[in-house]
């Protein structure tokens, strides 16, 4: 694979801090937003994949994969999966209280009672697939109607399982800002809910709020399965216009906070934030570069289609700029080497399906076995405990078989074949 590498010197600093406190005070009320979640039939907690053997490999002390490829099933498996539904919830309660007075509950949308208010209400949104496809979901199962947004590299699996969902799926001629611009400017005419991540008002209100808060599904689990959360020297994850790599990072900053706190005497250092984006869309990595926010002049074209970006998250960016310490633009190759490694467990570990928008974090643990000036721009050693947060599955399972050469289900079978012979194993105790 190829690669180019930037460290933020300026990670962590008083300025940075500064542009970035609005944005996290207006982000610092997530619990309600989990908590809520919690309560969905759907809602089950995702796993923790701990990859012993290939930490073995790679000379590292531990590697955790945070798996999302089952998020509500593998039909949406995704993280996006938490974002937009409760931001559809969200709308359609304020929707009901402002026409009866009164609140209603996720189970009172779901159960029909308030259609006749909710039937007449439209959320919209610009996606390359997992957005739609969640969008699609919540409109869906709390009762309103659904019109997604595609650009011309957006595959026909995807736009076919949003359609699935129930969703009018429109597919516009350009690249993903120009149907981000379609979107918005008939949500303007029409009265309707534009619904996404990206905020230009630091996250002050409104959905990108509510959006963000949900994503923090994941940072809870995660924060709650890892062994010794205080010993992470490494957060990885994909970059995009870096929505959810902002919620991550402050999560486990807010975390690692309170952990100074009640341990003054112990070493609590935040660990290093790495942001790994395609080479031709790599917004993230070239507004580090230039210490300003500014566009990808890259092509677009990649298989990792989720992150195909032209601009980051003006919001977004303050807190990657503050709290990153890595960016990272890689080849395709980065994607499909760590789709590949995950699938087939080669080490001895659990098959992990994996999503192309999210395996390149695992292409970049393999590249530093290979590549040691990789491996020590990016500070690893034998001390070194990684989190990868794989953030998608088989989203187009058509994709992932010509990438990987297995069919997901055969992967996930293979995951149950593993963990029905591991439950069989006797314990070092035993």
């Amino acid at each position: 694979m190829t690669y180019h590498h930037h460290f933020n010197s300026k990670r962590l600093s008083q300025e940075l801090e500064l542009k970035a406190t609005d944005c996290v005070r207006h982000l610092s009320g997530w619990r309600p937003a989990v908590e809520e979640i919690k309560t969905w039939p759907e809602y089950k907690p995702q796993p923790l994949r701990d990859l012993k053997n290939t930490a073995n490999s790679m000379n590292v002390h531990s590697l955790f994969v945070k798996d999302e490829s089952q998020r509500f099933g593998v039909k949406l498996a995704s993280f996006k999966a938490l974002g937009a539904p409760y931001a559809v919830y969200k709308i359609l309660s304020d929707k009901v209280f402002q026409q009866t007075g009164l609140r209603p509950s996720s189970a009172e949308l779901r159960s029909g009672k308030y259609r006749d208010i909710t039937q007449y209400v439209t959320v919209c949104v610009a996606t390359d697939g997992n957005q739609g496809r969640g969008l699609a979901y919540g409109a869906k199962i709390f009762g309103c109607r659904c019109v997604d947004y595609i650009h011309n590299c957006v595959s026909d699996g995807r736009k076919q399982a949003m359609e699935e969902l129930g969703a009018v799926v429109i597919r516009v001629d350009g690249e993903y800002e120009a149907s981000v611009a379609r979107a918005k400017e008939d949500a303007r005419m029409n009265g309707w809910h534009f619904v996404s991540s990206t905020s230009w008002a630091d996250f002050d209100d409104g959905t990108p709020q509510d959006v963000m808060n949900a994503y923090m599904v994941i940072v809870e689990e995660a924060l709650s399965m890892i062994p010794a959360v205080d010993k992470i020297t490494h957060v990885l994850i994909c970059g995009g216009v870096g929505s959810i790599a902002a919620a991550v990072f402050l999560g486990f900053y807010t975390r690692f906070q309170e952990f100074k706190i009640l341990n003054k005497d112990k070493d609590t250092s935040v660990p290093r934030f790495v942001v790994i984006e395609p080479e031709e869309a790599d917004c993230l990595f070239q507004s580090a570069r230039h210490g300003d926010m500014i566009p990808s002049d890259g092509t677009l074209h990649t298989l990792m289609a989720g992150l195909a970006c032209r601009a980051p998250s003006p919001a977004a960016w303050k807190i990657l700029s503050w709290l990153s310490s890595d960016f990272m633009a890689v080849s395709d190759s980065a994607a499909v080497e760590g789709m590949k490694e995950l699938a087939t467990g080669a080490s001895g570990d659990i098959p992990v399906v994996c999503g192309e928008s999210s395996a390149a974090g695992m292409g970049v643990m393999m590249e530093s076995c290979r590549d040691f000036v990789l491996r020590e721009k990016l500070g690893l050693d034998s001390k070194s405990q990684i989190l990868i947060f794989g953030l998608e599955g088989a989203t187009d399972p058509e994709i992932y078989y010509k990438l990987v050469g297995k069919k997901p289900e055969d992967v996930f079978a293979a995951q149950t074949a593993f963990n029905a012979t591991s439950s069989e194993r006797p314990s070092e105790e035993d």
